[in-house]
């Protein structure tokens, strides 16, 4: 298992370059590989009535592959 994400701005670095990925929440158990991620675009973080998409490790991290996302510091 890669580690568990952190939660803010991710940018996607291949495909669709320029979008903007916010990791909301990240819920995981202290020695568990099995971890949920909250994430929602950008323009939409600010939104109460957007909906954002919940993911499993693998789906986060086949997404984080296939557009190359960097967490932004």
């Amino acid at each position: 298992m890669k580690s568990v994400p952190k939660t803010g701005l991710y940018l996607s670095t291949k495909k669709v370059k320029g979008m903007r990925l916010v990791v909301e929440d990240v819920f995981a158990e202290e020695g568990d590989d099995f971890y949920l991620v909250n994430v929602i675009d950008e323009a939409s973080k600010d939104d109460f009535s957007a909906i954002g998409d919940e993911m499993d490790g693998e789906q986060w991290e086949a997404l984080v592959a296939e557009y190359g996302l960097v967490h932004q510091a």
